[in-house]
């Protein structure tokens, strides 16, 4: 269906797509649009539809609706960081502040697309192939970093695992549907296992058998005998963990 719209003469369309009504806006007769030209646009528009490759235009952002990441992301964290574990939401500000900000940080939320996304993954693994590289030539590239106390040390750059890359990724996606939620951007070009490396899951660490738990227990009385260490009791501790079953809090507050 063609008709002018809001009283200003403008052309539009209104037909079906994929079992749902669309509308679509072409323009006024001042930009140069006439009936014939809108008969035209509607038949190419269905003829798109009749093979499946027609899809419909994405939404611009209204102005002053497209932030930048930098801006998105740091009101998104003020407001994330409210219902986050302490270590949660620590991880989450380092992986915002050393790695995500500097890479989208003067990126609009519409300039991020999926191209974005890939070329950030490669450049972190180019980033640890080149870390990795230089710890194995004996030459490790060092950093400075600040302890939960504010204390202020260098220690070397450790390269990251496919699981860290992936990680940051899961926390771009987090922050990059929220803009979805919000109407900003059409879609999350975060999302998706294509987006992520292809990574090992950490081998769990736990006592099967009664061996274990053996050597586990000669080794803290070991430490317990030992006449240097002013820490006693390893041994029945890490019993009633392994044995007893309480809680690790509940069993640290005990008192002898």
């Amino acid at each position: 269906m063609i008709k002018p719209v809001n009283g200003k003469r403008s052309f539009a369309l209104r037909f079906w797509a994929y079992g749902k009504r669309e509308y679509l806006t072409l323009g006024r007769p001042d930009d140069g649009w006439t009936a014939v030209m809108a008969e035209r646009e509607l038949a190419a528009v269905l003829c798109d539809i009749d093979q499946g490759v027609w899809q419909p235009p994405a939404p611009k952002p209204e102005p002053g609706r497209d932030p930048l990441f930098l801006d998105f992301a740091s009101e998104w964290f003020a407001a994330k960081r409210r219902e986050l574990a302490p270590n949660t939401a620590r991880s989450y500000r380092n992986d915002l502040t050393n790695h995500l900000l500097p890479f989208f940080a003067e990126y609009r939320l519409s300039q991020i697309t999926i191209s974005e996304v890939d070329a950030y993954r490669q450049q972190k693994v180019r980033e640890t192939a080149a870390l990795t590289a230089a710890i194995k030539a004996g030459k490790p590239r060092m950093i400075e970093v600040v302890d939960g106390r504010g204390r202020r040390y260098r220690r070397r750059e450790r390269p990251l695992s496919n699981r860290s890359i992936n990680m940051h990724l899961d926390l771009l996606s987090q922050i990059l549907e929220i803009a979805v939620d919000h109407q900003l951007i059409p879609n999350n070009p975060a999302k998706g296992k294509r987006r992520r490396l292809r990574a090992t899951k950490p081998r769990p660490v736990y006592l099967d058998s009664a061996k274990h738990i053996t050597v586990m227990l000669e080794a803290a009385g070991e430490l317990d005998r030992d006449s240097r260490s002013r820490t006693k009791g390893r041994r029945a501790a890490i019993a009633l963990l392994m044995l007893g079953g309480p809680r690790a809090s509940a069993a640290g507050a005990l008192r002898t």
